[in-house]
């Protein structure tokens, strides 16, 4: 795959995808987009959509700086192994989201399946970089 896509589009695919999702959960934190069908239909209050959507976003700010780190686009070091260990779980956490999307009730949670693949075909794209 290292052949397929480089390193710098992988990096950008990531960070674009994150980044439209953190719009995404912000779109929900403000109401525009009802709460009740997202998260499987399983959030059933306000406090329950509160901790979800800040958790998720704090998760997504996490991932993009995972991946700027790896990246080199942060102003300070971070270890290369902790980098490729943390992109190994995305990787891994991405999967295991993709056949949750699949298996999904709601076909909007279905349609995430194709994000939460690219998502780790990029992850797996930067933790097997030899830069």
């Amino acid at each position: 795959m290292n052949k397929i896509i480089s390193a710098i589009a992988a990096a950008y695919t990531i960070t674009a995808i994150m980044a439209a999702t953190i719009i995404f959960h912000i779109l929900i934190l403000t109401g525009v987009i009802p709460y009740n069908i997202t998260w499987g239909g399983r959030l059933k209050t306000q406090q329950d959509m509160l901790r979800f959507e800040t958790t998720s976003i704090l998760i997504n700010i996490t991932m993009i700086l995972i991946v700027a780190a790896h990246m080199r686009w942060l102003p300070f070091y971070i270890d290369k192994r902790t980098i490729r260990i943390a992109l190994w779980l995305m990787a891994i956490m991405f999967l295991l989201n993709t056949v949750g999307n699949i298996i999904a009730a709601t076909a909007l949670e279905k349609t995430f399946g194709i994000l939460t693949l690219i998502l780790a075909l990029m992850c797996i794209r930067l933790a097997t970089d030899k830069e």
